[in-house]
C-alpha cells in the first residue's frame, strides 16, 4: 500500500478547512455565489500557507456540479478529476520550469478551445515569477482579454517581481502566515487522527519552529512521528529540529549576569564541541534576550507563544535585568549576528561575543547621576562607581558607592599639616574677584547659556570665540580667521552680551572682537570647566580631554 505524507493527507478540500485565510475564502466564496468570476487571480504570499491549495478549491467550486453551500462537493466527476490531477479542463504549470516564451505559446493556442465537460478551463501557474520577460509579454495580452471560457489563478511568493502589467490585469489576494496557537490547532487535530499522542508544549516549539508555514509544521510533525516510538519531550524535538535546549540559553545568560568569563569560554567550547551551527545558535540566542526583553517590559509571555512553563521562567529570570542592559546586549548579539558570515574564524568571533557581554557594565543614568550631584550627595542611589571598585555582580542592584574616608595626613594638626584644610559642608567655589577675569572665566560657561536664551544663533557665534583677556572693563574675544563671520555678528550685537554681564557683576563692560592667529608656539586657552564637570569626572575616575 502507497503511504501519503501528512501534508499531502490532510490537505484542505474546501474553503472552510483552509487555515488563517478566511479573508480570501469569504471573498471567494461570495464572488461564487453572486457569480462575479473574475477572469484573473494573483495569490501571493509566503511558502506553505495555501495558495495553491486554495486554487485548486476555486478550480473545483467553479466547475463543480453539485456544490454545496459555496464549496466543492467533491463527489461529482469534475471534484474527483481535479482532486486527483486528471482533469483535462484544468491545467498545473510550473512557472520554474516551463518559464520560457514557447510554454506560454503553446498556452495561448490551447484556450482557445472550449472546456471538455466543465464551466471553465483553468490555468493555475505556480511560482509565476519565475517566468521569463519574453514570457511574460506573451501572456499579458491572453490575460487582458482572455476567452469567456478561461480562467487564471497565478501563484507566487514573490510577488516584487512580477511586472506591474500583469498584477493590474489580475485581482490579487495576500496570503498571512498562520499564527502559532492556529497551527497548533490542526496539528492536534492530524495525531488525533493519526491516533498519536504528543504534548502541546512540543506542538507550540514545532509550530513556532515553522515560521508560519502549516506545509512545514506538517513535514516536522511528521519526522517526530516517525521518531517516536513513545511519548516526546521538548529536548528531543530541539535536537532533531536544530534548536538550541532553553536550559544552554538560560546557563549562558546566567553567565553573563554573573561575569563569569572563564565559564563563558568554557561553554563556548561546548558549543564548537558539540558541532552546533553557530548561525542557528546566535539566531536561538538573539530570540532568547529578546524574550527577556519582552518579559520585562510588559510582565508577561502571551505575544512570545512560549510554553507555560518555559514562559513563568521567563518572567522570572528577566526581573534580575534592566531594560537599557538588555537592550545593549541584545545589540552586541545582533551586530555579531551580521558580522558572522564574514568573520574569518567564527570561533573567535563567538568567544568575542560572549567575553563582550560578559564584560559589559550596568547602565548608568547620568540624568540621574547629575540629579544627584546638584543636590549635594554623592548619588550612593545610582550606583556610582568610585575608583578601582570592588569587584561586584554584573547587574547587582544592591551594589551601592560610599565614599572612601580619607586617611592622607590624618592625625596630623593644623600646625603640623601646612596642607590642612577644613572640608566644606557644601560645594563652593574659590573665592575670586567679582567681575575680574578669573570669575568671568569661571563663569564663561553660564554666559554663554544666558546668551543663547536670548538668542539661540547669538550664542553659537559666542562659542566659537575664545575668552582672551580683561583690560579695564574692556572684555577682550578672539575669533580665528576663518570665523570672520561669526566675529562680526558678535560685533554688531555685542549689547546683548554686555548687558548680561552688567546684571551679573554690576558693572559696565564693553566687548571687542579682534581677530586671531593660530599660533601654534603660544599655549592654548583651556576652557573653564565648571566644578559640577569636575566632580562627575571624578566621581566615574574619568579624564577631561581638550580639543
Amino acid at each position: 500500500m502507497n503511504y501519503r505524507v501528512i501534508s499531502r493527507k490532510y490537505r484542505p478540500q474546501r474553503f472552510d478547512e483552509i487555515i488563517g485565510q478566511a479573508h480570501i475564502c469569504t471573498t471567494l466564496q461570495n464572488a461564487i455565489g453572486n457569480n462575479r468570476i473574475a477572469h484573473a487571480y494573483l495569490f501571493t504570499g509566503s511558502r506553505g500557507i495555501g495558495k495553491t491549495s486554495t486554487a485548486r478549491i476555486l478550480a473545483k467550486a467553479v466547475n463543480c456540479l453539485k456544490p454545496a453551500q459555496r464549496n466543492p462537493c467533491n463527489e461529482c466527476q469534475n471534484c474527483i478529476e481535479i482532486t486527483g490531477s486528471r482533469s483535462l479542463d484544468v491545467v498545473e504549470i510550473d512557472g520554474a520550469s516551463n518559464r520560457g516564451i514557447d510554454q506560454i505559446r503553446e498556452l495561448r493556442e490551447s484556450i482557445k478551445y472550449p472546456p471538455t465537460n466543465s464551466h471553465y478551463r483553468i490555468y493555475i501557474i505556480d511560482e509565476v515569477h519565475m517566468l521569463t520577460k519574453e514570457a511574460f509579454n506573451a501572456l499579458l495580452k491572453t490575460l487582458e482579454e482572455p476567452p469567456t471560457h478561461a480562467l487564471f489563478i497565478l501563484a507566487t511568493t514573490e510577488p516584487l517581481k512580477v511586472p506591474a502589467t500583469i498584477i493590474s490585469r489580475c485581482q490579487r489576494y495576500d496570503f498571512h502566515r498562520i499564527t502559532v496557537p492556529e497551527i497548533v490547532r490542526q496539528l492536534k487535530k492530524i495525531i488525533v487522527a493519526e491516533q498519536f499522542q504528543i504534548d502541546d508544549d512540543v506542538l507550540t516549539l514545532i509550530a513556532k519552529k515553522s515560521d508560519g508555514a502549516l506545509r512545514d509544521a506538517e513535514s516536522m510533525l511528521e519526522q517526530l512521528l516517525t521518531l517516536s516510538e513513545g511519548k516526546l519531550t521538548i529536548r528531543d524535538v530541539q535536537q532533531l529540529l536544530g534548536q538550541i535546549d532553553y536550559d544552554a540559553l538560560f546557563k549562558i545568560a546566567e553567565l553573563i549576569y554573573a561575569h563569569d568569563l572563564n565559564q563563558l569560554l568554557q561553554a563556548c567550547e561546548e558549543i564548537f564541541q558539540k558541532g552546533i551551527n553557530l548561525g542557528e545558535f546566535i539566531g536561538c540566542f538573539s530570540e532568547h534576550f529578546r524574550n527577556l526583553l519582552i518579559a520585562r517590559i510588559s510582565g508577561s509571555v502571551e505575544i512570545l507563544d512560549l510554553p507555560p512553563a518555559i514562559g513563568e521562567r521567563y518572567l522570572a529570570f528577566a526581573e534580575n535585568w534592566s531594560v537599557n542592559d538588555l537592550l545593549r546586549l541584545h545589540r552586541l548579539i545582533n551586530e555579531a549576528q551580521t558580522g558572522l558570515k564574514s568573520a574569518l574564524n567564527q570561533r573567535t568571533h563567538l568567544e568575542f561575543l560572549f567575553l563582550k557581554m560578559g564584560a559589559m557594565d550596568k547602565t548608568i543614568d547620568i540624568r540621574q547621576l547629575l540629579s544627584g550631584i546638584k543636590g549635594g550627595t554623592t548619588s550612593t542611589a545610582f550606583n556610582v562607581p568610585q575608583k578601582n571598585p570592588p569587584p561586584r555582580s554584573l547587574f547587582d542592584e544592591n551594589t551601592t558607592s560610599n565614599p572612601r574616608p580619607n586617611t592622607r595626613n590624618a592625625g596630623k594638626t593644623a600646625e603640623q599639616n601646612p596642607e590642612y584644610k577644613p572640608e566644606p559642608t557644601q560645594l563652593q567655589k574659590p573665592p575670586t574677584d567679582k567681575g575680574s577675569i578669573d570669575a568671568i572665566s569661571s563663569d564663561w560657561e553660564t554666559i554663554m547659556l544666558k546668551v543663547e536664551e536670548n538668542n539661540t544663533s547669538l550664542g553659537e557665534f559666542l562659542r566659537a570665540g575664545k575668552l582672551l583677556r580683561l583690560s579695564g572693563n574692556i572684555l577682550e574675544i578672539g575669533f580665528d580667521p576663518e570665523k570672520e563671520y561669526h566675529r562680526k555678528n558678535i560685533a554688531s550685537r555685542a549689547n546683548v552680551i554686555e548687558k548680561i554681564l552688567n546684571e551679573m557683576y554690576q558693572k559696565n563692560f564693553k566687548i571687542r572682537c579682534i581677530e586671531t592667529k593660530d599660533d601654534s608656539s603660544q599655549p592654548k586657552v583651556r576652557k573653564p570647566i565648571d566644578q559640577l564637570t569636575e566632580k562627575v569626572v571624578d566621581l566615574l575616575d574619568g579624564e577631561i580631554i581638550i580639543k
